[in-house]
């Protein structure tokens, strides 16, 4: 079965909303072998609309339409589907039921705009909506298929899970599975990556091997199509086994891990513990390490010490260093993991000085320089980095680089 997904709402096309639910139902239909191929967004236009779902029926043999089915005058689903059909809409007295004891259930009064709500393409099929008043509807004509689904996300997934797969499903019968598994990467960038690994992305359709750019990070999506589940996974382990060995500790998780969950990970299995001292990161280290849960049991005390008189009174950088190099230095940086490390009694300590812009420092040091101190009982190291993007964009590929750091060193030492 071939699909395409049509989301209706101007709101999409101005930007105002993002479209989340393509990635969503994409994936959902990858899940049971359905594939797609297309997608399209057009606004609350009848005449734009009506040609985008002709269009798309002439390619797809099942179009997904989210958006477009609320109670004003803008919300076209309902009469474009009727009307490239050529089937007249009419009253649903299960849509009404649902609506209005819905809206009762929430303690409004006025149930003027029912009415629109419950006119469906006449022959369709409803599928309730458990968290909304708009039922979705299946229309079957031609040898081909219209789901219509809300366009807010939480509706739409629920209907989704609830109906729309498994519904799916059983036309689809024994079809092919197409799953995935990630792989994230820190550290060398996707044109690195790429070379190392140049010999597995080509010549090779199944399973298939996509990289995904992200924020500090690279990702490798492993794609398999196979007749079932433990027959696409065997696949696509095997794969993943390659990519290990041509990438190695450059691959730090998988799926949704993010690189502080695999710090923190690495220090409870070693029984260790870690203090943050930041600077140009401004928090967000000590921030992306406390959203794992369990971090209280490895991370001990965190400072920002964004000025330089919290760098010499909290963390005893020698005001001499401060002047002779820069607050922004190699000299620093390593005085401030030295600091918090004494300080907090901690087994490893990782600190941050830095540039994060949009102007240059007062020693006139590039934006987006940083550099990163790593101390232990043994010893200490200093990186220097120089990251690009805005403010926002340098503090975050500077916090995620200092976790690499810190986890390689506990791969590498511990």
């Amino acid at each position: 079965m071939i699909a395409e997904i049509l989301n209706i709402g101007t709101e999409l096309l101005l930007g105002h909303v993002v479209d989340t639910n393509s990635a969503y139902i994409g994936r959902k239909l990858a899940g049971i072998g359905v594939n797609l191929y297309h997608k399209a967004t057009v606004g609350d236009n009848k005449p734009r609309a009506r040609a985008a779902l002709r269009e798309a029926l002439s390619r797809a043999d099942l179009v997904i339409i989210t958006g477009g089915l609320g109670p004003t005058e803008d919300d076209i689903t309902r009469e474009i589907v009727s009307e490239v059909f050529g089937i007249p809409q009419i009253h649903s007295d299960e849509a009404m039921n649902h609506a209005s004891s819905l809206l009762k259930g929430r303690g409004h009064q006025s149930l003027s705009s029912l009415e629109r709500l419950a006119q469906v393409p006449e022959g369709a099929t409803l599928i309730p909506n458990p968290r909304g008043t708009a039922c979705g509807f299946i229309v079957e004509k031609m040898g081909k298929q219209v789901i219509c689904l809300p366009g807010v996300p939480g509706e739409m997934e629920a209907m989704m899970e609830l109906t729309v797969i498994p519904y799916l499903a059983r036309l689809e019968g024994g079809g092919e599975i197409i799953t995935s598994r990630t792989l994230r990467i820190c550290g060398p960038g996707e044109a690195e990556i790429e070379d190392r690994i140049r010999h597995l992305l080509h010549g090779k359709s199944n399973p298939t091997i996509a990289p995904l750019v992200s924020l500090g990070e690279v990702m490798l999506r492993i794609t398999a199509k196979a007749s079932s589940l433990e027959e696409a996974d065997v696949m696509i382990h095997r794969i993943e086994t390659e990519l290990r060995e041509c990438l190695g500790q450059d691959i730090y998780g998988t799926e949704d891990d993010e690189i502080q969950h695999s710090v923190v990970r690495l220090l409870r299995e070693r029984n260790l513990t870690c203090a943050v001292a930041e600077s140009v990161t401004g928090g967000l280290i000590s921030h992306k390490l406390t959203e794992v849960p369990g971090c209280s049991k490895v991370l001990g005390l965190q400072v920002t010490s964004y000025s330089n008189d919290a760098k010499v009174k909290v963390l005893g950088v020698p005001k001499e260093d401060v002047r002779r190099h820069g607050a922004v230095s190699r000299e620093v940086a390593i005085r401030m993991a030295k600091g918090i490390l004494c300080l907090s009694g901690a087994d490893i300590s990782i600190s941050t000085t830095g540039v994060a812009g949009p102007t240059k420092d007062d020693h006139m040091h590039s934006i987006g320089l940083v550099f990163i101190g790593l101390a232990w009982k043994y010893g200490v190291t200093c990186g220097r980095f120089e990251f690009f993007g805005t403010r926002s964009e340098i503090k975050e590929r500077a916090a995620k680089r200092s976790l690499d750091l810190l986890r390689r060193h506990l791969l590498s030492h511990h």
